[in-house]
């Protein structure tokens, strides 16, 4: 492993990285330049800068050049759901490598899911895969575990990462072809195939933040929003579902996400969370649920992650017709019921769900439920 500072950073004493992300965010506040794909560009200039700089006084404070202990770095840029579905390859790379120093590499907005991987002693947070290209590039580390898929694109940057290791015949437009997500990633980054499913822990501090909400003893989470809306139910069809769970199994349905789309703010028998939660904070909500409803969306395997019995709404998605996201408990139905439907989810026929709510409730138990 080499590396030298100067090369990258300017060898100034006073040039701080907190001193340089405030120079960045005064300099993209300039009403010269106007073009998103610019102010990227200079983002991605800056935050690599600053990451270089961190990581090098990280590798200069723990010795690693006397020590010759083994760097290894683990890269998934995005998104939350594959994030979640690679964590048994974290386990298994600190299997194999129990005294490494190992780092996970993924966008700045997930940081604190790799924060919660016990096994990652340092989180590289990334602007994008551009960033993440400069990176593998260099001779930083011992191993590099790459996981993102052969030609990879920020969609602002629009520049392919063309990776030279793993399989680069797995591709964005075949990716599913080839299993379920983390069958992919291990082919991607040339590790060994892990049957086990994914595990995530929300942490104390969350976990004492989800407590102060006043949650009821029992209710149903709601995820209604996913990154492409091919893969979402219309808003009519959860309302409807709503009801069904509020009126006959005297449920309270709580929503999560980015944005509202089922729960309105003034709901008094409901509650929306949307926009009011961290991701682990998500995921401790879904822990204490009696059930997760939802389409194929980050947040989904953060179910399977956390233990939780999920209903997970499936259709054609791109090309694919017939396709499993998940490993582990939800690969093998477990604590899970996957409803698949020849066409587009929105087309799912709304009885379909509603009757798979309505077993898992009915093993709960209908007076369990409504002693709370």
């Amino acid at each position: 492993m080499h590396l030298q500072p100067r090369t990258y950073w300017h060898a100034n004493k006073e040039c701080t990285p907190l001193r340089q992300m405030r120079s960045l965010l005064r300099y993209l506040e300039k009403p010269l330049i106007t073009t998103q794909r610019y102010k990227h560009k200079m983002a991605v200039e800056w935050y690599y800068r600053i990451n270089i700089t961190t990581l090098w006084l990280k590798v200069k404070k723990n010795n690693f050049f006397k020590t010759h202990r083994k760097v290894i770095v683990i890269s998934q840029v995005v998104h939350l759901g594959d994030i979640v579905a690679c964590e048994p390859i974290v386990r298994q790379v600190r299997t194999e490598n129990p005294d490494a120093f190992i780092l996970f590499a993924l966008h700045r907005n997930y940081r604190e899911l790799a924060d919660a991987f016990p096994e990652v002693d340092y989180v590289l947070p990334l602007i994008c895969i551009s960033e993440w290209a400069r990176f593998a590039g260099l001779a930083l580390f011992d191993k590099i575990y790459d996981l993102n898929i052969y030609g990879r694109s920020c969609e602002i940057c629009k520049v392919p990462w063309l990776k030279s290791d793993g399989d680069r015949g797995i591709t964005t437009s075949n990716y599913y072809n080839f299993g379920n997500l983390l069958d992919i990633y291990c082919k991607t980054g040339g590790v060994t195939s892990s049957s086990v499913g994914p595990k995530l822990s929300p942490g104390e501090e969350n976990i004492e933040v989800v407590s102060k909400l006043n949650l009821p003893d029992k209710f149903v989470v709601l995820h209604a929003g996913s990154n492409e809306q091919d893969r979402e139910l219309p808003v009519s069809a959860l309302c409807s579902i709503i009801k069904h769970i509020n009126t006959t199994w005297g449920l309270p349905v709580i929503e999560i996400g980015l944005k509202h789309l089922a729960i309105a703010a003034e709901d008094k028998v409901n509650r929306s969370l949307c926009s009011n939660l961290s991701i682990l904070q998500s995921a401790e909500v879904i822990r204490r649920s009696v059930l997760y409803l939802g389409t194929d969306s980050g947040p989904a395997h953060m179910a399977n992650a956390v233990g939780t019995y999920g209903i997970i709404v499936l259709g054609h998605y791109r090309h694919f017709c017939n396709y499993m996201p998940y490993s582990g408990d939800y690969a093998n139905s477990i604590r899970s019921e996957l409803l698949y439907h020849d066409g587009p989810v929105a087309e799912m026929p709304v009885a379909r769900v509603i009757d798979a709510i309505d077993r898992r409730l009915t093993v709960l138990g209908e007076t369990e439920l409504r002693s709370s």
